[in-house]
C-alpha cells in the first residue's frame, strides 16, 4: 500500500461529522445582528447626510439669486442712490 491510500483511510477514519460543532450558536447569531443593526445605522445617517447637504445647496442657490435680484435692482436705480437705507 502506497502512503496516499493510507492517509486517505486515515482521514475517512477521523471524518466524524457533528452539526453541532460548524454551527456559529448564539454568538454568531449576535455578531450578525450587530452587523445588521450597524448597518441600518449607517444607512439613516447617510441619508441624514444627503438631505442636509441637498438643503444646503437650495440655501446657496436661494442666497445667489437674491444677491444677483438685489444687484441688478441696485444698477438699475439713481447711482446715488441706495436701494436699502443702512442703519
Amino acid at each position: 500500500m502506497n502512503l496516499l491510500g493510507v492517509v486517505g483511510r486515515f482521514a475517512e477514519e477521523q471524518a466524524e461529522f457533528d452539526p453541532n460543532q460548524v454551527t456559529p450558536g448564539w454568538e454568531g447569531f449576535v455578531f450578525t445582528g450587530l452587523i445588521a443593526v450597524a448597518i441600518i445605522v449607517l444607512g439613516f445617517n447617510l441619508v441624514s447626510r444627503l438631505r442636509r447637504n441637498a438643503y444646503r445647496a437650495e440655501v446657496q442657490e436661494e442666497i445667489a439669486r437674491e444677491l444677483s435680484e438685489g444687484d441688478a435692482t441696485g444698477a438699475a436705480g439713481d447711482p446715488g442712490s441706495d436701494p436699502e437705507p443702512r442703519n
